[in-house]
């Protein structure tokens, strides 16, 4: 044996390892998925609780704590999304804020 075996194309390792794959965050994913469908009280829940269970080192709780799903939840039940989204865009600000492995600056 030579080195590693080819992946199915043929062309360089199967498992580049950690370093070399672009992280994704999900959390980033159902933020963006939370302001597409604002209009759907029932996702919009859903999204809410899973967010609610991703802990964010550097704000010391989750990234979307119960007193922010509350407040967009309620803000969507009198017919204000703009003012639920205005609450989702301020967690996301301090949420991506100085996190160099999201691929942003610090004054995203």
């Amino acid at each position: 044996m030579t080195g590693p075996p080819p992946d199915e194309a043929g062309g360089g390792r199967r498992d580049r390892g950690f370093r070399e794959r672009k992280r994704e965050d999900h959390a980033l994913l159902l933020i963006e998925e939370l302001r597409t469908h604002l209009s759907d009280l029932s996702r919009v829940r859903r999204i809410l609780l899973e967010l609610g269970r991703f802990y964010d080192p550097i704000l010391g709780g989750p990234i979307m704590g119960v007193a922010e799903q509350r407040a967009i939840v309620e803000a969507l039940g009198r017919g204000q999304p703009d003012q639920a989204r205005a609450v989702i865009d301020a967690r996301y600000q301090l949420y991506i804020k100085d996190r160099a492995h999201l691929g942003r600056d610090s004054e995203g």
